[in-house]
């Protein structure tokens, strides 16, 4: 079991586990108590000796119970002799306990180890930086001799920076006045103006303790600060009101592209009936698509949110296609003939072309893709299915429809598709 003299660097054990610098520092402040955590986190303020008892205690029962050793935990870990012949055995009961402690002296060499671990672990750091020495010795000297003679010169050249600035660090510390403390005046210009406003403020910086990547999270943060100073800014701020514009902006792209849709089609077909059947597969489409993004949890985000206009404007096409072969011939069964062929082959390289950035690296890019894709697809499939469907239905119905007029709807070339 670990003592409280076991933790020989206690700042340096609190810093890992806080910020959770590799796996096994993950790991451990997921298991520890909660007190203990809030401890370190504010280690600055803690009592030492209290939080090493309590860490120590913490520690203890971690190693007491089930081994802590997996592979992808400690992979980055360089274990001990000792560590890798116990850990070979698959020890129980007291034997696991002392696996366990010796993996942890071997993740922290330096801050929870005694005076031999930290001498070895001193050791392998020098024994490193003499081979990464010889390793340069070596490149320094290969090739022929122009080359060794540039080498030689850039190794020069990085000697005497290297010394000038130590120089001049030292005769930095050497002039400084230490009659008084440091006051603001004694900032370098570039930190005094960043942090002293013209006016004489001072930047006040608030760091938020919730994710700020989340919008709920956000809200929060500019409601609580705001509420002391209203002129907040900064980037949550920014970020906050960019993607609120960002979406009010793309919204009233929408309404806008289905107002100039509406009229465009209305001056094509000259009835009102012909505009809200060609804006069924959209309609249709677009509720699937709503569905299907809330069924696999794919949310509007400032990438994807183009979609809006764009799902509209080249939706629409099917409809229309569709009304005008059934205004040519008043029959809906054009999936066969080539109107649904092109309507279909069309929407196909649509779909291909916005599918391709599903293959980007970027996440924003990558959801653009998939929810253009599935637009394009379920309007589609709307205009090839339900239309049709809804202008046999009222073909049948005894109610009197406008039928689309054959004359607005005729070919611009004076003649007939080829079927």
């Amino acid at each position: 079991m670990f003592t409280a003299d076991d933790i020989v660097d206690l700042p340096s054990l609190a810093t890992n586990l806080c910020q959770k610098t590799n796996s096994v520092s993950a790991f451990l402040n997921g298991q520890l108590e909660e007190p203990v955590r809030q401890a370190l986190e504010a280690y600055s303020k803690a009592n030492p000796k209290r939080l090493k008892a309590k860490l120590v205690q913490n520690l203890n029962r971690i190693i007491a119970g089930q081994s802590i050793y997996e592979t992808n935990r400690f992979q980055k870990v360089e274990l001990g002799p000792d560590t890798k012949i116990l850990l070979a055995r698959k020890p129980q009961g007291e034997a696991l306990v002392c696996l366990n402690r010796l993996l942890l002296e071997d993740a922290y060499p330096l801050g929870l180890s005694g005076n031999e671990k930290a001498l070895f672990a001193l050791r392998r750091q020098l024994i490193s930086a003499r081979q990464a020495i010889e390793a340069l010795r070596k490149e320094m000297s290969s090739g022929d001799g122009v080359r060794v003679a540039a080498n030689a010169l850039k190794l020069g050249e990085y000697q005497r920076s290297l010394f000038n600035d130590v120089h001049d660090t030292f005769e930095a510390l050497r002039n400084q006045d230490n009659r008084a403390p440091l006051s603001v005046a004694d900032l370098p210009q570039a930190l005094h103006d960043r942090f002293v406003g013209v006016t004489g403020k001072y930047l006040l910086m608030v760091y938020p303790k919730e994710d700020l990547w989340k919008r709920e999270n956000q809200r929060e943060f500019i409601d609580q600060v705001g509420k002391v100073y209203p002129n907040v800014t900064g980037t949550p701020v920014q970020l906050y009101h960019y993607t609120a514009l960002l979406k009010d902006s793309y919204q009233e792209a929408a309404w806008y592209s289905l107002g100039a849709i509406i009229i465009l089609v209305f001056v094509h077909f000259r009835s009102f009936s012909c505009v809200l059947l060609a804006l069924v597969p959209v309609a249709i489409g677009s509720l699937w698509l709503g569905g299907l993004m809330g069924w696999l949890r794919v949310p509007l985000n400032p990438a994807n949110i183009m979609t809006l206009p764009l799902v509209i404007g080249i939706g629409v096409t099917n409809g229309i296609h569709i009304l005008n072969r059934f205004a040519e011939e008043q029959t809906p069964s054009i999936l066969g003939r080539s109107t649904g062929k092109a309507v279909l082959v069309s929407g196909l390289t649509s779909m291909a072309g916005f599918g391709s950035l599903m293959l980007a690296q970027h996440r924003g890019i990558h959801s653009l893709g998939c929810v253009m894709t599935s637009g394009l697809a379920t309007c589609m499939i709307a205009g090839l299915t339900f239309l049709p469907a809804l202008l046999n239905l009222l073909m049948r119905s005894p109610v009197t429809t406008e039928q689309p007029s054959a004359d607005n709807a005729r070919s611009t070339l004076g003649r007939e598709e080829p079927r």
